[in-house]
């Protein structure tokens, strides 16, 4: 029996490897290994928090987080059925490299793969600090507003945004704004509006990056109506004796446009500035000042042009002259005598002089042959309390009719004698 075990021995193994070689050609010819190419494989990244929980963000540079090609070789019953999902690619940020880099790890869930090999083999970081900041909310409009109208006071639910990123970015950020177009608008907008980030040059930075704590925030934009109105001024003070003011106060421009809700200025037909503001005692000169007008503005009302704010002002001032002049005592008469009453006066010389007082042009104007004195009985009996004359010596002041301007120095009186007439 061990003979026949044993005989041809060498032969009986060859014929056992050429048998085992001919399956395997079979084998082979059936099911052959073949290679199969899969497109932008995602590569995970494993334990980031190993970066984040110690304050610091990263950045996967260049793209390396995709795979764009993975090449599996296999047999051809396994590449059949092999999909991209199949593909298990990660990085561990535990073997993250001094120079920022982690090997990719490429494996699939299925078995029987020969090989499986990435066209790119590392992931690339960037790693920086995080760092975060509070930044004061801005509120803007844009686009025309109606004609007529203007922008008022723009107010935000909320004035402050929070941001938090990597630092190099966060750097880069110096204002947040909110904008809203008014563009024919002519009442009140309230709306939401997207914050936006700028960098110091107006720039918008990409937010992609950045984590807000609001997104959005509440706007109220208040439209205002538009009026052009008279500023008025009244002069307070007295200038000194033999001065006097000339005219009205003269102001530069002399109207100003305001704003406000039309309520506001419905009723406002001039700016009153009262005499506080403009005070001329002890002035001998034209006084010119600078006033701000904006503390005497109705309540709610406001200046279209910050400009208009400061009005200057000129107070004209001249010294008064004197005038004598030579009267003709004919030229003094009673008038307005009560019938039934006689009237004479007496105490004027045939030709006598008066002092008349006032600014250069009135008092310049006036000649002796166009002045006249008069009594006036009803005005003297007026000024008395009189109801009718009552006969008797009466001293009184001739009255010339002199220009508004312009007065006596002096005042001139007369002797005025009232009688009864006598029946016949």
């Amino acid at each position: 029996m061990k003979n026949k075990l044993t005989n041809n021995i060498g032969l009986k193994i060859a014929s056992v490897f050429f048998a085992a070689m001919l399956w395997l050609i079979v084998t082979g010819i059936n099911n052959p290994t073949i290679p199969q190419t899969f497109y932008d494989i995602p590569v995970e990244l494993l334990h980031t928090e190993l970066i984040t929980d110690s304050g610091q963000v990263y950045e996967v540079l260049e793209g390396t987080d995709v795979i764009s090609r993975v090449t599996v070789r296999a047999p051809s019953s396994v590449i059949k059925d092999l999909k991209d999902e199949n593909i298990i690619a990660t990085a561990d940020v535990r073997e993250l490299s001094s120079l920022d880099t982690i090997s990719i790890k490429l494996t699939t869930n299925v078995s029987n793969i020969n090989s499986i090999t990435g066209s790119n083999d590392i992931v690339k970081l960037k790693i920086e600090d995080r760092k975060s900041k509070a930044l004061t909310l801005k509120a803007t409009t844009s686009g025309e507003i109606e004609s007529g109208y203007m922008i008022g006071d723009i107010t935000t639910d909320q004035n402050l945004v929070r941001i938090s990123g990597p630092q190099s970015v966060i750097d880069t950020v110096a204002k947040a704004s909110v904008d809203v177009n008014v563009t024919g608008i002519t009442s009140d907008i309230v709306t939401n509006g997207e914050i936006k980030l700028y960098d110091a040059e107006d720039n918008e930075v990409n937010t992609s990056k950045i984590t807000q704590n609001i997104k959005s925030v509440g706007v109220r934009v208040s439209i205002w109506q538009k009026t052009t109105v008279p500023v008025h001024f009244t002069v307070g003070g007295e200038v000194p004796q033999g001065y006097r003011i000339i005219g009205d106060p003269e102001v530069n421009g002399g109207t100003v446009e305001i704003a406000g809700k039309a309520n506001a200025l419905r009723n406002i037909s001039t700016i009153e500035i009262p005499a506080e503001a403009l005070d001329v005692t002890d002035q001998m000169e034209d006084f010119v000042t600078e006033v701000d007008i904006r503390p005497y503005l109705p309540e709610n009302v406001f200046l279209v042009n910050s400009e208009d704010a400061f009005c200057t002002v000129t107070v004209h001032i001249e010294a008064e002259v004197i005038k004598r002049m030579e009267i003709r005592e004919e030229r003094v008469r009673i008038t307005n005598l009560p019938e039934g009453y006689n009237a004479t006066i007496s105490g004027l010389e045939e030709s006598f002089a008066i002092q008349v007082v006032g600014l250069s042009q009135d008092v310049n104007a006036l000649q002796a042959n166009n002045i006249s004195g008069v009594v006036d009985i009803q005005q003297w009996m007026q000024e008395q309390g009189m109801e009718r004359p009552e006969p008797g010596y009466y001293t009184v002041t001739v009255d010339f009719g002199l220009p508004e301007n312009v007065a006596l120095r002096e005042d001139v009186t007369v002797m005025l004698h009232i009688s009864e007439e006598q029946e016949e």
